[in-house]
């Protein structure tokens, strides 16, 4: 038998002849084991895990219980097809109505957050009888053809693939540390609620079927609306018949603090798509709405189908981790020991310079860095830093880039919009205190480093 890899770069390397990867597929190191808030590598280091896999293990890495339920699924049947539906989708679906507020009540299942969107926007098309979209700058939603042309990214995430999908129109985010209409003002005056609204009337027919937001944009620098822009974006949709879908793939089911993080800011969208901590590690996603927009599609003929859609052994996954989420109350746990870390990562924006802001909701944390706290340039720089640094002693954030200048002014632009200047902290919900102290020691350290070097490099340049 052939001998495998005993070394990351040994499986690396194999990968390599075999795998079509791409550019941000380059960590250094290969995953083999985890457990809880910790992973082991090929070569045996230890780990701690401050993304949960890629948002997806809430409960941390293979929960006793969590494992336990997907083996007794696995034993008795895994897969059935789209004609039946199984006792672990109807109750899981029976759960997620318990903990959703009213009128959200039916669920449909599949597998990833880009089907969840694109099954949304086939939903919307049907029960509303109208085609465009809403969908805001920076903004993510997938990979899939629909998904995609709602995502408000640009450079490799358009180069090169040819027009998108028509009906989609992008309005401003609502990033309060960067804004273009309220920076003079020294506070918000809800400018880029208003030129949402102009978008609206000015790019669409007046009245597009539906809106989608993140009500945390994290993928974009974990940036947080404020609850008088949901509340100014809802009251325009209200007036124009726009339905609301809130995109809660990276905040659903605790991670914020509370069970949806929409439920911040005091509003209930029409539709909620949710995966990645929904299935605690198995790939599920979901579509959650009103019994009548549910009920009014299928009438009109909306059809939801996929091989995998509500499969037993997925939804019995699913099942058994929102089970222990609240048993454990770890909503409530997201909600202290996030309290707890914004706090330290509040201290390090009083201390350090390079440290522009410091913003999220519960366990969905970020630092953006910044070269000085007056210019608020972004500091790539130090982010490859900070990165190598915790990687290097066992905190793994994202994947470290090169340390290298970059002096292309569309690439660092595209860097900015896509939040690359803001490290993200996104432990399980079962993280504690202790492990949060654990965690932001390595941070600080390299923050320091980085501090430093930042200041000698303004030195120089001055």
């Amino acid at each position: 038998m052939e001998s495998l890899p005993t070394t990351n770069q040994g499986w690396i390397d194999l990968g390599s002849q075999y795998l079509l990867r791409q550019p941000i597929r380059t960590a250094p190191l290969v995953p083999v084991r985890g457990e809880g808030l910790y992973m082991w590598d090929a070569e045996g280091k230890r780990y701690i895990d401050f993304q949960s896999g890629q948002l997806c293990v809430a409960l941390g890495h293979s929960h006793p219980e969590y494992v336990q339920a997907v083996r007794d699924q696995a034993g008795l049947i895994m897969q059935t097809g789209t004609a039946f539906i199984a006792p672990s989708e109807v109750l899981l679906a029976k759960k997620i109505a318990e903990v959703s507020p009213d009128p959200l009540q039916k669920s449909f299942f599949a597998c990833t957050g880009s089907e969840s969107n694109e099954m949304a926007m086939r939903l919307i098309r049907k029960y509303t009888g109208r085609f465009e979209f809403i969908a805001l700058m920076r903004g993510y939603h997938g990979q899939t053809a629909g998904s995609w042309s709602i995502t408000g990214r640009g450079g490799m995430l358009r180069d090169g693939y040819g027009p998108v999908p028509t009906g989609t129109a992008f309005i401003p985010p609502p990033y309060s540390y960067r804004c273009q209409y309220c920076k003079d003002d020294g506070c918000c005056n809800l400018g880029c609620a208003d030129a949402a609204e102009y978008v609206i009337d000015t790019a669409t027919s007046g009245k597009p079927a539906a809106i989608f937001f993140e009500p945390l944009l994290s993928a974009a620098g974990q940036i947080v609306p404020s609850e008088a822009w949901m509340h100014r974006i809802a009251e325009i949709c209200k007036a124009r018949d726009i339905l609301m879908v809130a995109d809660e793939a990276l905040t659903c089911f605790g991670r914020t603090g509370k069970w949806f993080a929409f439920e911040h800011f005091g509003i209930v969208p029409d539709i909620v798509t949710c995966s990645k901590g929904l299935g605690g590690g198995v790939p599920l996603c979901a579509v959650l709405t009103s019994a009548e927009i549910a009920d009014g599609a299928v009438d009109k003929g909306f059809q939801p189908f996929s091989s995998h859609a509500g499969d037993p052994l997925l939804c019995a996954a699913g099942l058994a981790n929102l089970e222990i989420i609240d048993r454990d109350n770890l909503v409530e746990n997201a909600r202290v020991v996030g309290g707890y870390m914004m706090g330290k990562l509040k201290r390090m924006q009083d201390t350090y310079e390079i440290v522009g802001e410091v913003r999220g909701l519960g366990l969905c944390l970020g630092l953006e860095m910044v070269t000085d706290k007056q210019s608020r340039n972004p500091n790539f720089q130090g982010i490859a830093m900070v990165t190598q640094y915790c990687y290097e002693n066992g905190l793994w954030l994202q994947t470290p880039v090169p340390v290298t200048d970059i002096n292309d002014p569309l690439q660092q632009k595209f860097m900015e919009i896509s939040g690359l200047q803001t490290l993200r902290f996104m432990p399980p919900i079962t993280v504690t205190t202790e492990q949060v102290d654990e965690a932001m020691e390595i941070l600080e350290a390299g923050i320091k480093i980085a501090e430093e070097k930042t200041a000698q490099a303004v030195a120089v340049a001055g």
